[in-house]
């Protein structure tokens, strides 16, 4: 019984450190899109003379929603 306790200790480490690993990776990846997504926006904003972009709203109109638009342009990878 002794053995079967220290490879549940060990597999249990083992899987710690992997979600630490994927999290760590994860927060990588997110780091590198929301930079992207930051850079399309300005890029939209200089292009069009914005003078304010709000990332977070409790409403917007479509008129002026350019969620779309950004998203095209990372999905094209620019």
């Amino acid at each position: 019984m002794h053995e079967l306790s220290r490879k549940f200790l060990l597999l249990a480490a083992a899987q710690r450190e992997y979600r630490e690993d994927l999290n760590m990776r994860r927060n990588q990846e997110l780091a590198t899109l929301f930079e992207r997504a930051d850079r399309v926006i300005k890029q939209i904003a200089d292009a069009e003379n914005f003078d304010l972009i709000v990332q977070e709203a409790v409403f917007r109109s479509p008129r002026i929603d350019i969620t779309e638009r950004v998203l095209k342009v990372l999905a094209d990878g620019k």
